[in-house]
């Protein structure tokens, strides 16, 4: 004596299930079904059923009870059953089970169909067959899949715990599932190289858009600009550039370590990246005659002329404002799209200044412009000319103004170069080996840190662009650049 049962499609809400089944026939013996290829049909017999007749071979009762693949049943859930010439329609109980069919022939098989999810179409499809034994059975019939009903609700705000921290890989650092703000770290995984650009960044591959963004602002290779970025940013363990860094001796704030004011005057300068953001924001606007203003946190206006000089006198500490609004503008520093782009913006127009002055920018390659922006941002524009012409005194010179107020007028090397390394390092590397000049200390240190870090070559993919590259930077010594470009 056999039974078939035929596995196939799916119930309500769930993805190409499996399904399988296993019958307890009335005399409690275990029976062996076939089955399509890759289904598991058993029949247990620990709970026999009675049967009316055993000798009544064409007489049958099957029950059939519907099941999850947790073992739950499934409820609700519409079915046809045929058997020969009748056909029944019912719907799933709270145990999965539906009214018993009863056989009346030997051979008479049951289809057992169930109705589809609107999701996936609608309708109903069969999805076993089954073929009675004599006497009373129970079939049951399970599903390979489940479905489960939840909410899903936005994560607001910080977490309850700080980020959950996984072990190290090798040379991967700690890696974080969650930003502070409790939201998921999405991250791509492939081979970052090799690529349209060429371009190489390693861990500040999270930087990419916005290197390539200011490099197009910029005129510049992407490497350069990188290159800038590597030598101006703070650094994690792992060499990532940190947005958040802040100096301790000035107001040098995120990734590309922007004074409170130089911050304030790329804001109000027109044309600019930031300018831009803050046109958007709403602090910057135009009054009825076209001059430009700033929008108080208390909807008041400071109006151009002398902006910059009014809205640095909202001040009041390192990275610190009496305003809301000029505090938000401060703030964006800490953004790694406000810091590059705005880097790149000032860099642009460093050289468009020094080029005005007569100074010979346009015959330099793009490593050397590279390090002319960065002694221009390093030094700022003012001292950056006078370490080109090579007229920044020992000592820095002060003077008084209007007021009567003590106020600095120049830089002096000694200062430069103390505040970049200390007073102890200064001395016995560069001073003592330069005669005791502090001017001859502070260019041969700066020329030296240009040269170890601004190398565009670092930034390249693997290959012979980065070979050539490289070979550039050996010609380019920061004191042979300065003195070309007054030639």
């Amino acid at each position: 004596m056999e039974s078939r049962l035929r596995a196939s499609s799916a119930v309500p809400g769930v993805a190409r299930p499996i399904w399988r089944a296993a019958a307890r026939t009335s005399a409690g013996t275990t029976a062996v079904l076939s089955q399509d290829v890759g289904q598991v049909l058993t029949i247990p017999t620990a709970e026999p059923e009675i049967s009316e007749s055993e000798d009544d071979s064409s007489w049958s009762e099957t029950l059939l009870a519907f099941f999850d693949s947790l073992g739950r049943p499934i409820v609700g859930l519409a079915v046809r059953l045929v058997s020969g010439e009748t056909e029944t329609h019912a719907t799933t109980d709270a145990g999965g089970r539906v009214p018993s069919v009863k056989g009346k022939a030997q051979g008479e098989t049951i289809a057992i169909h169930v109705k589809k999810h609107p999701a996936r179409g609608g309708g109903e499809k069969e999805v076993a067959s089954y073929s009675p034994r004599p006497g009373k059975q129970t079939v049951r019939v399970q599903s390979g899949m489940h479905v489960e009903k939840t909410k899903l609700r936005q994560d607001k705000g910080k977490p309850s715990h700080p980020p959950r921290v996984l072990k190290p890989g090798t040379g991967n650092g700690n890696l974080e599932t969650r930003t502070g703000t409790g939201q998921p770290i999405t991250c791509s995984v492939g081979c970052e190289c090799p690529n349209a650009d060429d371009l190489y960044l390693g861990v500040n591959n999270v930087y990419r858009d916005w290197v390539k963004k200011a490099a197009t602002r910029s005129g510049l290779m992407p490497q350069a600009v990188a290159a800038v970025m590597n030598a101006e940013a703070a650094k994690d363990k792992t060499g990532k550039w940190e947005p958040n860094s802040k100096s301790s001796k000035s107001s040098a704030t995120g990734m590309t370590q922007f004074l409170d004011a130089s911050w304030i005057g790329e804001a109000v300068r027109n044309g600019t990246y930031l300018h831009d953001k803050c046109v958007k924001e709403g602090w910057l606007s135009q009054d009825d005659k076209g001059a430009w203003r700033f929008k108080k946190s208390d909807a008041t206006f400071l109006t151009a002329p002398g902006l910059e000089r009014k809205l640095r006198k909202l001040l009041t500490g390192r990275r610190k404002s009496s305003d809301k609004n000029l505090q938000k503008l401060l703030n964006l520093r800490y953004e790694p799209e406000f810091a590059i782009m705005a880097a790149m913006d000032y860099a642009k127009a460093n050289l468009a200044n020094l080029a005005g002055r007569g100074y010979a920018v346009d015959s330099l390659n793009e490593v050397e412009k590279a390090r002319i922006m960065y002694l221009c941002h390093h030094l700022g524009l003012a001292d950056a000319i006078h370490f080109i012409q090579n007229t920044i005194p020992e000592e820095s010179v002060f003077g008084t103004n209007k007021k009567g107020k003590m106020v600095l007028k120049q830089n002096g090397a000694r200062s430069l170069l103390i505040t970049q390394i200390g007073l102890a390092k200064a001395v016995n590397g560069y001073i003592k080996p330069n005669d005791g000049s502090w001017v001859k200390g502070h260019r041969a240190w700066l020329k030296r840190f240009v040269g170890d870090h601004i190398k565009p070559s670092v930034f390249y993919c693997p290959g012979e662009r980065a070979g050539s590259a490289k070979a550039s930077e050996g010609r380019g010594d920061l004191l042979d650049i300065t003195e070309s470009l007054v030639q």
